[in-house]
This record gives structure tokens, sequence and C-alpha cells, in this order.
């Protein structure tokens, strides 16, 4: 074995050490690709393994003679460039895919979490660590932040009048405002119509009490740029909705 591999770097130096570093760059890449998207690149990281197949069959025919201008630096000179220039494209383009997809799939919940640095960012501390097992009817959806683009996490469900009791006592104790969708002090707090139009409430219903968790203006009175977060809650309907966006 260490013979052969002596033999490739003999006869075909230049392409052999670029097979190496390629097989490198393709690991680290696939392995962001995977662990750090919500939907995880699993076929499309697959394009990276193009420049090590290049380079192994550059290594391998020059090392066996049959094209010398397989192992010439000019010819392995020139792959790197036109390779170059076609991974960079279908990283730019699998980046701007993962950084604008949203998704709606519940069992993505605690993935999504994870990727945002929960409990520690203050946006989402007051979710649930996972949906709980009794919770009927979940909607979830998570759009990410890109460009001027806000993120926005949301998840609603139905449970048992307990279960909707508990919530109700933990966060009157733990918000900052608790009161009415149309109550004059939502608007200016930030809470506006059309927050809740994937939840199919255009305006929410007054069976609803808002706990406001957070809620802050980047300038004041301008609703422009911020960041909310609050629980909604209807005893009625027995559902608890979770929002939280920064915009």
């Amino acid at each position: 074995m260490i013979s052969k591999i002596s033999e490739l770097f003999s006869k075909a130096p230049f392409p052999a050490i670029m097979t190496i570093i390629s097989f490198f760059a393709f690991v680290r890449i696939y392995f962001v690709l995977i662990t750090t998207s919500v939907e995880p690149k699993y076929l499309e990281g697959l394009i990276f393994l193009v420049p090590f197949a290049c380079f192994g069959i550059m290594t391998f025919l020059g090392a066996k003679e049959r094209y010398k201008i397989a192992s010439s630096p000019v010819s392995t000179c020139l792959v790197i460039i036109i390779l170059g220039f076609f991974m960079l494209f279908a990283l730019i383009v699998i980046s701007f895919d993962t950084a604008t997809t949203e998704t709606k799939d519940a069992g993505k919940y605690q993935r999504v979490l994870q990727l945002s640095d929960y409990p520690d960012n203050e946006l989402i501390k007051c979710f649930p660590s996972e949906i709980p097992n009794n919770a009927k009817d979940i909607v979830f959806q998570y759009n990410p932040a890109f460009l001027q683009g806000g993120e926005v996490f949301l998840l609603k469900f139905a449970t048992d009048i307990e279960s909707i009791e508990n919530y109700s006592k933990e966060f009157s104790l733990n918000s900052k405002w608790v009161g009415k969708p149309n109550d004059s002090e939502a608007g200016e707090n930030g809470i506006c119509t059309g927050m809740f139009d994937n939840l199919g409430y255009t305006d929410l219903p007054e069976d609803f009490v808002i706990y406001l968790i957070d809620s802050k203006a980047y300038k004041p009175n301008d609703w422009n740029h911020g960041v909310i977060t609050l629980v909604a809650i209807s005893k009625q309907r027995k559902e608890i909705i979770y929002f939280a966006e920064s915009w």
C-alpha cells in the first residue's frame, strides 16, 4: 500500500496532493451543510465530491503513464481554476437556498431550536424545549433571517384544559403585559394585524389572551425594525400560540 502511494506521488505529485486537499475540503463542507442547516443538504452536498473525483482520476492516469498530460502542473492548475469557479457558484446557490428556505415540518422543531442557540437565545427562551406529547393540531413554522428579512418562530397546538390553565398561570407571572388583541396597548407593543396569518387568523380572535414576554422597537415608536416575543392562549379553544420575530 505504501509503495503504491509513493508511486502516485512520484509520478503525479500535483494532482495527488490536490486529491487529498479536495477530499478534506469535501468532508468539511459536507459536514457544515448537514449539521448547520434546518433542512440538511445530503444530496446537494455530494456535488462537492466532483473535485476529489477529477483529481483522483488525473492522479490515476498520470501514475499509469497512460496520459502524461493528466499529471502535468498546467493541466492541474487549469482544472483547479475551472472547478474553483464551479464549486464557488454551487456553494453560493446552496447557501442562498439554505438561508431563505422556511420549514413547516414540526419534526424539525427541536433541530431549529438547537441551531438557534436555545435556550440562550432570548427571542425564543419561552418556547418549550419540545412539543408536548399531548399536543394536537400542531402548526409550526420557521423563517430564517436573510438580509432585510426577519426571523420568525411560530408554534401552535391544542391540548387539554388542565395544561392550558397551567400555561396561563405560568405566563401571567412572567409577562411584560397581558391583554386582549384589540387593546390599545397591543399596538403600542408592536402586536399588529397579520402576525398570525399563517395560523388562519388575520385578526386574533377575542377569546385569546396575549402574554407579551418582550417587545422592543429599535427606534422609539417606530416598529419598522424590532423584536417581539409573545404567547397567546385561548381557554375556549384549548389552544396556545408561541410567536417570536426579529425584523
